[in-house]
Parts: C-alpha cells; sequence; structure tokens
C-alpha cells in the first residue's frame, strides 16, 4: 500500500499547464491571471466581486481595516481555531474577545456571543470549522438585536447599520446550505487557498469577497482592499510615465500570476475535487458509523445533511475519554496510529492554552466546552487522494488503538 499522507493536495497537468503560459508572460507577480482568478472567484460565491491576497490571514485583517476597526473596538470569535482567526483582531489594536463552544458542538455558543456583546463590539469573526457552514441567520438575529447598542466608528460600520460578520471561511470555499453558497451569508468571506484547503493557489494564497453594502459603492470597497493590500500604492498613471502614488499606509499582501494560475487550473476541475471529496466522505461516513460506533467513536462533523453540503476539508472524530484521563488516551492513540503509518493531527489545541494567549490574560479555564473538545478530538487523514484500502486501513487500525488505550 501507498504512504498515507494526513493531506495531499491534488494538482495535475492543467494545473502545471497553466503555470507555464503564465510563467511564459513574463509578469509574474499581480496581473491578468490575478484579475481572471477573482472573478472565478467572485463567481462560485454568488458575489459582484473578489479581491486575492497571498493568505486568507491578509485577507481577514483586511476585512477589519476596511471596516474601520481599530484600538478600543471588540470582535468576538472562537477559541477553537487556528491562531490566524485571533492575531488579525490583535493586529488592528482591538480587542480579543472569546466565545466558548455550545456543548458537544464545534461553533460557539450563540448565547454566550449575545451575552459578550458590549457598545465596543464592532464584529463577529465566526469560523466554518472543518468545512461546515455555521449558523449565520442565528447570528445575524444576534447582531440586528444589539443594533441599539451599537456605536458605528466609520462610514462602512454606519452604512451595515449592526455589527458586521466576518466570516473566517479558510476551510468553507465551495460550502452550500439553503440553495445558497459559501459568501452569501456573511458580511465579508475570506476564503483560504493555502496547500491543503479544498483548492490551492501553491502553498499559501487567500480571497475576499463581500456581499452588497446599500449606499456603498462596491468599486470603493474594492480599492480601500487593493490599496490595503499593496502598500497603498496607486495605479501608474500612463500619461504621466512612470508616477504614481502612496495614498494610505498598507501592506504587501499581494497574490502573484503564478499563484492565481494555479488556482485557475484547481477551479476549472472543482467539480472533479469536490466528487473526488464526497466519495472519500461517503466511505469514511460508513465505516466509522458501522466499526466504530460499537467502540463510542463517532463523526465529530456531518459533512452531509437535507440542506447542506460542507465544503469537506477537516474529518476530526470524537474519542471517548475518561474525564480523569485529560487528553492522555487521545495522545496515546495519536502515537499509536503513527507507528502504524497514520499520520494524524489535532485540530485545534484551544488559543488559550497557547503561550501568546495566556501571556496577555486568557485561561483555558474560562472556556471548558472548547478543552473539552480538544481532549477528545482526532483529526484523521483526509484528502481526495485516499483509496478504500486506505481508508479501511486507517479505521481498522483506530480501533485497534482504541482497544490498546482501553
Amino acid at each position: 500500500m501507498d504512504k498515507i499522507r494526513f493531506a495531499n493536495p491534488d494538482v495535475g497537468l492543467l494545473e502545471k499547464q497553466i503555470i507555464e503560459s503564465a510563467i511564459d508572460t513574463h509578469q509574474l507577480t499581480f496581473g491578468d491571471y490575478v484579475r481572471d482568478f477573482e472573478t472565478k472567484i467572485a463567481e462560485l460565491s454568488c458575489c459582484d466581486k473578489a479581491v486575492c491576497f497571498d493568505s486568507c490571514t491578509a485577507a481577514l485583517e483586511m476585512s477589519l481595516r476596511v471596516l474601520g476597526i481599530g484600538p478600543g473596538d471588540e470582535v468576538i470569535t472562537t477559541p477553537f481555531t487556528y491562531s490566524a482567526t485571533a492575531e488579525v483582531i490583535r493586529n488592528t489594536g482591538a480587542k480579543i474577545v472569546f466565545a466558548d463552544l455550545a456543548p458537544n458542538g464545534l461553533e460557539m455558543d450563540y448565547n454566550k456571543v449575545a451575552k459578550l456583546i458590549t457598545e465596543r463590539t464592532k464584529a463577529i469573526i465566526p469560523v466554518d470549522y472543518g468545512g461546515k457552514l455555521c449558523d449565520y441567520d442565528t447570528l445575524y438575529k444576534i447582531c440586528i438585536a444589539h443594533k441599539n447598542v451599537f456605536h458605528p466608528s466609520s462610514d462602512i460600520q454606519s452604512a451595515i447599520g449592526r455589527i458586521a460578520v466576518v466570516a473566517d471561511a479558510a476551510h468553507s470555499f465551495t460550502a452550500q446550505q439553503d440553495g445558497k453558497v459559501c459568501g452569501q451569508f456573511a458580511d465579508f468571506t475570506c476564503f483560504s487557498f493555502h496547500a491543503v484547503k479544498v483548492i490551492t493557489t501553491g502553498g499559501e494564497g487567500g480571497a475576499v469577497v463581500w456581499k452588497n453594502i446599500s449606499g456603498v459603492d462596491n468599486n470603493e470597497i474594492e480599492r480601500k482592499f487593493r490599496l490595503l493590500g499593496d502598500h497603498g500604492q496607486t495605479s501608474r498613471n500612463k500619461s504621466k510615465g512612470w508616477e504614481y502614488d502612496i495614498a494610505s499606509f498598507g501592506y504587501n499582501h499581494i497574490m502573484t500570476n503564478i499563484d492565481a494560475a494555479m488556482g485557475l487550473g484547481q477551479i476549472a476541475r472543482i467539480d472533479e475535487l469536490r466528487e473526488k471529496r464526497r466519495a472519500v466522505t461517503s466511505r469514511y461516513d460508513l465505516y466509522i458509523q458501522d466499526m466504530c460506533a460499537p467502540y463510542g467513536i463517532k463523526q465529530q462533523i456531518l459533512h452531509f445533511g437535507p440542506n447542506y453540503e460542507s465544503a469537506m476539508h477537516l474529518y476530526p472524530i470524537f474519542i471517548p475519554s475518561c474525564s480523569l484521563l485529560g487528553d492522555e488516551k487521545r495522545n496515546k492513540m495519536y502515537n499509536i496510529l503513527a507507528e502504524c503509518g497514520v499520520p494524524c493531527n489535532v485540530h485545534y489545541k484551544p488559543l488559550p492554552m497557547m503561550t501568546a494567549y495566556k501571556n496577555i490574560g486568557f485561561d483555558i479555564k474560562d472556556f471548558p466546552q472548547a478543552y473539552e473538545r480538544f481532549r477528545t478530538l482526532l483529526t484523521i487523514p483526509y484528502h481526495t487522494e485516499l483509496t478504500e484500502e486506505m481508508q479501511m486501513y486507517i479505521v481498522e487500525n483506530i480501533i485497534k488503538a482504541m482497544k490498546m488505550c482501553d
């Protein structure tokens, strides 16, 4: 059997051909390939516009900056995520506010979200964990219910008229629910095209799309994003030769033509890639339910439902554990599986357990549900190149490891 990888980019001949064509133009930085890729992203997200960056992290931070969020403001998000989700809040000078997870769930507890809102709250960043869309209907109801305490500090905040919803959709590009696609739910939606995501632009890459905001020109929003991502530099005025301006202070987060060329190849194969993921997901669902359920092992995410289909990015499983063991049982299973050639991971160790977050006052004791998910969760190999034989081997060894730990 071939070596099992935890994640594996699905890149074919088409991507290589488009990358070669981009190289042949000798325009390797931002250019037409990026523009074409942005058009495709906007179309797949059912939005008017998209702006690409070098990462989802950049897309998230630039979204907060376009909103005018900064020192004195508060942004609510989940502690059960990668650091990028929260660090962008701190990068703007705003305060990170964590809402613990709902009991037995992987989304924020929306009752807690509502209680954490103050007159300083300017945005909520939900995370579509594993590719499954959050409950955006409930989030919007909360934001609307708190309009009376919302105090806008920028024109775009005034136009939105309530707390903004900025989706960390790093896992959920192409996810669907109730006849809509990811991009149609949050005010701003930020995607990742990292090497192991649903589609990739190579090693890194990201994009932002947004819903139309009454009274705000989409072209002006796009202009702000582009200025922020490229040092605040305006386009060169051909009538003035080399002349350009630095209209504002910004950052260096542009996407290159080479990255976009890879993305265009992936977009051209998007139906094929999703079909492969469906096949792998369906087999896991069957094997986990039929073989692992008697041992208390179960799926943490249902990727398919009567009104939705996730982007199928992560496959976390629940490991039943004695309350006195902490995360020792999960860790022991991780090590046993690694020795069997089954590489696993943990998504995620809650941010309040990380040194940088402890140093600014967070304590995992304040987030018991996030800790409970962490200590009983194991993320198993999940990508388009997994064969039936590989998946059966993975599941059989999960059961063996479970027995060895009991």
